[in-house]
């Protein structure tokens, strides 16, 4: 059955795979493997002790008379059996709890390492997986390889050292009747060989569908406003059940091969013993062997039968083992950004409040159309910049650039005269602090989130960012203050509040730029502008970029830039803006004489306080409209 995971290739680099996961802990397995091959020379006792009990006990031999008489005999034979089931019982003690020692460091290394990993992936990556489906690899995955590495690896090694010791010893017993008991181990083979390829794919079906549904379910809990508000629940219900669906076929398929390998390996191994209990018979029956020597022989041909069929499905585990492992260094060998770049410690300090430059940028996103495009932008250090626009013109998009949770397709930004393109993405963040329009709050004290910022703040320096955004007075109503463990992300605050906390959370990091996003979308109209005048004054000196629809904010910075699908049309003064777009400020604190002001036209490349105009703009403001005049 052919399948993408027949290729030796692949099996030679998922072998890898493993080997690399298990090579720290070497001496560790080795230690095992020690104890196991102990542990089948134990193993070797009973059948031993059924020959002598059939042959020197039930009949007078010499060996009895040996030892005193058959029953010192019989007593040398139970002291025997007793140590060597107190030895088996302790060798497996001591191999499983090694075992399971070496798969718990396992799955703490790798799940530590993917999480690390994880960490430095881009942006793009998240958007293209769900949150649910890198966390079922995180977790399940790891957890099927912890699981292999402490159940079936010590049974599978088990299980092939005692077919190895079992083999030898049988054709030293005789060669004619070891011949006839592993007859049917090539077509066990066989039957492994036929059933390994499907049942590898069929499980990492299963376990990529179980991923699916587990990143729906996730999905689906943390938009469960949205759910409600449109009564789509019965509508979601259905589509996990369809996820779910297709995760239960994939795994009942997974485990038909699994069982009727199993089968077939069961049927072949009846087949064996048949053959073998005729030949033996035929050989006690001609003299040509003692019965004890017989049984003997049968209990470790017993012995070796069900060791074949443990290793077989100890290897179809491997195979599901070997998937997950697959699965996970998927993850691993995510390519991440360079963040080992050497940075010269002159640019470093270059761009500690610098000047900003956009120059040329545009962006798409991947298989779709530009968002921006050829965007010059001269941003001075310490001014404040309003960035508006209708929605969806990339305003957003444009402020994404500078903490590089984005790369433009296109041009180039420099702070302070670095191109950020030579400056890993950690260090850059580190001169900006962001409150983003779509707030997020972990599940976890007040206190603890605003401090995410910065870990080395005080509670009075907490106290005094919360204070700028009016999120004390809001705080200090809880009945347990700052201590106020936030449940559901924040759900029992209001939007308008949980933006307050976001944005004490920016200021407290104490940059030289900080940008926010809509940050006062939900707050009203006179509060946000008490709250922008603290967050003003606060950053005095210091860079701000200002993304907003609220056109009463507008003049209190130094410059507007107007975004219009993916161009700038506009660049100037706020009361420049009032003219451009009167309409705008019919309720805007702006006085009537200050929209009446006209802008500076300027038709080359943009400069700090003059106007950029598209044609369409320069035409409506060479023949004002009516509503313009008024």
């Amino acid at each position: 059955m052919a399948s993408e995971f027949d290729s030796p290739t692949q099996d030679l680099s998922s072998n890898g795979r493993v080997v690399s996961l298990l090579r720290p802990h070497s001496s560790r397995l080795v230690a095992v493997l020690g104890m196991l091959v102990l542990l089948v020379v134990a193993d070797l006792a009973p059948p031993f002790a059924i020959k002598v009990l059939i042959d020197d006990v039930f009949v007078d031999s010499e060996r009895a008379q040996g030892f005193g008489g058959r029953g010192k005999l019989l007593a040398v034979l139970l002291a025997g059996l007793f140590i060597s089931y107190v030895t088996r019982n302790t060798l497996f003690y001591l191999s499983r709890m090694r075992a399971l020692r070496i798969s718990e460091d396992v799955c703490f290394t790798l799940r530590k390492r993917l999480f690390d990993h994880l960490q430095q992936l881009s942006l793009r990556y998240y958007r293209a997986h769900q949150p649910g489906q890198v966390g079922a690899r995180v977790m399940d995955d790891t957890y099927k390889i912890q699981s292999f590495i402490q159940d079936k690896f010590p049974l599978l090694m088990l299980s092939m050292l005692k077919f190895q010791i079992l083999l030898v010893v049988i054709f030293l017993m005789n060669p004619r009747l070891a011949m006839a008991a592993i007859i049917i181990l090539p077509l066990q083979f066989v039957t492994y060989r036929f059933f390994r390829a499907p049942i590898r794919k069929s499980h990492s079906e299963a376990q990529e569908n179980l991923s699916l549904a587990y990143g729906n379910l996730v999905e689906k809990f943390l938009g469960m406003e949205v759910v409600k508000g449109f009564n789509a629940e019965a509508r979601e219900s259905e589509t996990f059940n369809r996820a779910i669906d297709a995760s239960r076929k994939s795994q009942i398929k997974s485990q038909r091969y699994h069982f009727v390998q199993k089968i077939t390996a069961d049927l072949l191994v009846g087949l064996g013993t048949i053959m073998l209990i005729a030949y033996g018979a035929f050989e006690v029956i001609n003299g040509n062997m003692k019965g004890g020597d017989f049984m003997m022989f049968f209990g470790y041909v017993m012995m070796l039968y069900p060791a074949v069929l443990e290793i077989i499905s100890g290897v179809g585990h491997s195979s599901k083992a070997i998937a997950s492992v697959n699965r996970v260094f998927e993850m691993l060998e995510e390519p991440v950004r360079d963040e080992r770049l050497l940075v010269p410690a002159e640019d470093l300090a270059a761009i500690h409040g610098g000047e900003i430059k956009i120059e040329g940028v545009s962006f798409a996103y991947e298989d779709a159309p530009e968002v921006l495009h050829n965007i010059h932008l001269q941003i001075n250090p310490g001014e404040r910049i309003a960035i508006t626009g209708p929605s969806g013109s990339g305003k957003s998009t444009l402020v994404k650039l500078l903490p590089k949770f984005i790369t433009p397709t296109s041009g180039s930004l420099s702070i302070g005269g670095v191109d950020l393109a030579n400056i890993p993405p950690r260090l850059v963040r580190q001169e900006m602090a962001i409150a983003f329009q779509e707030v997020f709050l972990f599940n976890a004290s007040i206190y603890e989130n605003i401090r995410y910022a910065r870990e080395d703040a005080t509670l009075d320096e907490v106290r005094e960012a919360c204070r700028l955004t009016g999120a004390d007075q809001i705080i200090s109503r809880l009945p347990e203050g700052y201590d106020t463990n936030l449940a559901d992300f924040g759900a029992e605050l209001s939007r308008g509040e949980k933006q307050r906390i976001t944005l004490a959370r920016a200021l407290l990091k104490d940059t030289p730029i900080l940008i926010l996003d809509e940050a006062t979308a939900s707050i009203d109209r006179g509060s946000s502008r008490a709250v922008m005048d603290s967050v003003f004054q606060r950053m005095q000196g210091r860079t701000v970029l200002m993304v907003t629809h609220e056109t009463h904010l507008l003049d209190m910075v130094d410059r507007v830039i107007c975004v219009r699908d993916g161009r700038i049309s506009f660049e100037g003064t706020p009361e420049a803006y009032a003219r451009y777009e009167p309409a705008a400020f019919l309720s805007s604190p702006i006085s009537k004489e200050d929209r009446l002001v006209e802008p500076t036209m300027k038709v080359n490349r943009p400069i700090h306080g003059a106007v950029h105009l598209d044609e369409g703009t320069k035409s409506e403001l060479a023949e004002p409209s009516p509503d313009q005049e008024t």
